[in-house]
């Protein structure tokens, strides 16, 4: 079985993608460069310095964004952030101090996780 790499673009021009999704919290940084590669942005946090790239950046912000409202994956978006949960423990292991909430589905029973960041954190800038 041969494994294709998908570009990071891909997902912004797939199907049913929905690239307006980010601008709806306010993220204006672009995360993939011209061939592909991740900008990484500098955070100050509680543990100190320490860069993010990628889907982890694109979490972390809309968690600022999101204040004491916090986020879920479906708030942000149906295609990046299936897999908050895991940008959120890596977040986590830069010392930064998010909440989980479980909140019960509507009728349907079962429950999804929201994300609260806590920690004070400012971003400094990308790193090229």
């Amino acid at each position: 079985m041969i494994l294709q790499k998908e570009t990071p673009k891909a997902a912004l021009t797939a199907e049913g993608a929905n690239p307006a999704s980010l601008s709806t919290l306010g993220m204006t940084h672009q995360y993939t460069g011209q061939r592909g590669r991740r900008k990484r942005i500098l955070v100050r946090g509680p543990a100190g310095e320490f860069s993010v790239a990628g889907k982890d950046a694109m979490a972390l912000e809309a968690l600022i964004n999101a204040r004491k409202c916090g986020v879920i994956a479906l708030e942000l978006s149906n295609t990046w952030a299936l897999r908050l949960g895991a940008y959120v423990h890596r977040l986590r292991g830069h010392g930064l101090d998010i909440e989980t909430i479980r909140e019960a589905h509507d009728n349907i029973g079962g429950w999804h996780a929201r994300y609260v960041l806590h920690s004070p954190v400012t971003v400094l800038g990308e790193i090229a």
